[in-house]
C-alpha cells in the first residue's frame, strides 16, 4: 500500500525544493519515496499555498473596499452638517406643499406627514447596509449623540423660520390691508414672491447684523403712475391710486419687523446649529484622519477578522 504523507510534509519538500535541493536528493534522504511522488507532493503544496496567497489578497481587497465605503459614509455625514444661509425661508412665497398660502389647519397636519415622511426617511438613512455597519464599528462613540444633537438643533432652527415668516406675512397684510397673493386678483394686492421674500430677508438682514445688500427704506418708489410700489424694479404691491399710503405701511411693517422680539430665537438657534455644526464636523474629521474605522461589523466578521 502507498505511503501517505501529510501536508506538512509536501510543504517541507516544497521548501527544500525552492532551497535548491532537487525532488531526487527530496525522495531519497528526506522521504525515503519515489522522486515521482515527491513531485506530485510538491505541486499539490504549491496549489495549496497559490490559493493560500490568492485568498489572502482577496481578503486584503475586500476588507480595503469595505474601509472605503465606510470612510465614502463619513463623508456623506460630513457633506450633511450643513447650516442654512441667513436668508433662508422654509415656506415657498408660491402655492407649494410646503407654503405660506396653506392654512395652519392644513399646515399641522401636513407638518404631522410631513415629520413622519422624514422621519421614515431617517429611518431609511439609519437602516441603510453601510450606515449600519459604521454603526457596528463605531458602537457607543460619541459621534452617534453629536449627530443627534445636530438634527435636534437643524430642526429647532427651521421651526423658528417657519415661524417667524408666518408672523411676518400677518403683520405685512394686517399693516397694509393687502393680502399677499402668487397670483393677479382684485387689487389692491402685495405679490408674496417679492414683497414677501424682500422683507423676510431684510428682516433677517438686519438681525444677523448683515450690511449692505436689501435696502428697501431708500430704495423703494411709489409710482403713482402705474399704480404699483417697486423696489429696483420689482413690483412689491399694487394698489392703484393708493400708492403713497401702502408704500408708508409696509416701511412702518419694516421697522416693526426689524425691532420684533419674534426674530430673536432665529437667531439663537441659528448660532447653537452652527456650534454644533462645526462640533459634529470636527468628531467626522477626528475619525477620518485615523485612516480606517476601529471596530469590527459583520462583514468583518465574515471576512475572518
Amino acid at each position: 500500500m502507498p505511503r501517505k504523507f501529510l501536508d506538512t510534509d509536501k510543504r517541507k519538500w516544497l521548501d527544500l525544493y525552492e532551497s535548491g535541493k532537487t525532488e531526487i536528493w527530496i525522495a531519497r534522504e528526506r522521504a525515503k519515496c519515489d522522486p515521482r511522488t515527491v513531485k506530485r507532493g510538491i505541486e499539490e503544496a504549491r496549489r495549496k499555498q497559490d490559493a493560500r496567497v490568492a485568498r489572502a489578497e482577496l481578503i486584503k481587497e475586500a476588507l480595503r473596499k469595505h474601509q472605503d465605503s465606510l470612510l465614502e459614509e463619513l463623508d456623506k455625514i460630513l457633506s450633511a452638517l450643513t447650516v442654512p444661509a441667513e436668508n433662508f425661508a422654509v415656506l415657498s412665497w408660491y402655492h407649494n406643499d410646503e407654503s405660506i398660502f396653506t392654512k395652519p389647519e392644513a399646515a399641522s397636519n401636513e407638518q404631522q406627514t410631513s415629520d413622519v415622511s422624514e422621519s421614515r426617511r431617517a429611518s431609511r438613512r439609519e437602516g441603510s447596509t453601510v450606515r449600519g455597519l459604521l454603526k457596528q464599528h463605531l458602537k457607543n462613540d460619541r459621534l452617534w449623540k453629536v449627530l443627534a444633537q445636530w438634527e435636534k438643533a437643524y430642526a429647532a432652527h427651521l421651526a423658528e423660520r417657519k415661524e417667524f415668516q408666518l408672523k411676518m406675512v400677518t403683520l405685512l397684510e394686517d399693516k397694509t390691508g393687502c393680502k399677499l397673493v402668487d397670483n393677479d386678483v382684485p387689487k389692491p394686492f402685495l405679490y408674496s414672491y417679492t414683497a414677501g421674500d424682500l422683507f423676510f430677508k431684510a428682516a433677517l438682514q438686519h438681525a444677523f447684523g448683515i450690511h449692505g445688500g436689501i435696502n428697501l427704506e431708500s430704495d423703494m418708489v411709489a409710482d403713482t403712475a402705474r399704480g404699483d410700489v417697486r423696489y429696483h424694479g420689482s413690483i412689491l404691491a399694487e394698489a392703484p391710486g393708493n400708492v403713497e399710503r401702502i408704500k408708508v405701511k409696509l416701511l412702518d411693517a419694516l421697522q416693526e419687523l426689524k425691532a420684533s422680539a419674534d426674530v430673536i430665537p432665529v437667531v439663537d438657534t441659528y448660532e447653537a446649529l452652527k456650534e454644533i455644526t462645526t462640533r459634529a464636523g470636527q468628531v467626522v474629521e477626528q475619525i477620518k484622519l485615523l485612516g480606517l474605522i476601529p471596530g469590527q461589523c459583520e462583514i468583518c466578521r465574515r471576512l475572518g477578522m
